[in-house]
């Protein structure tokens, strides 16, 4: 978690970059309730990125300088994106918080 968040409680700190979380309640716009392995606890709503049906979750292995007259998407390494998986030109269209864009396939790993 990032410093300028107050942590809820030890299970907060249960999950990472990648994690996969299940989400009990999202009712609150800031705070969710979710679980991920065998541990339930609260994180903030801003660091997750929700996966719909037919979505596949990539990590990105090396950072990339997009650009965005292009369509690119600048990425951070270990930043989690999401998408359909369909390539085109050797770049994937992912989503990664509200931003989206193409992004090599070689900088990514599938999760």
């Amino acid at each position: 978690m990032q410093n300028n968040t107050t942590q809820r409680s030890t299970a907060d700190r249960c999950t990472g970059p990648g994690d996969r979380v299940q989400v009990m309640d999202d009712s609150n716009e800031d705070w969710w309730k979710g679980k991920s392995r065998d541990k339930v606890g609260f994180f903030p709503a801003n660091f997750v990125q929700r996966v719909r049906p037919g979505e596949r979750v990539w990590r990105v292995t090396q950072g990339y300088q997009g650009n965005r007259e292009k369509g690119q998407m600048t990425v951070k390494e270990l930043q989690v994106c999401v998408g359909k998986g369909e390539e085109t030109d050797g770049f994937l269209k992912l989503t990664s918080g509200k931003k989206r864009g193409l992004v090599p396939l070689t900088c990514l790993v599938e999760i």
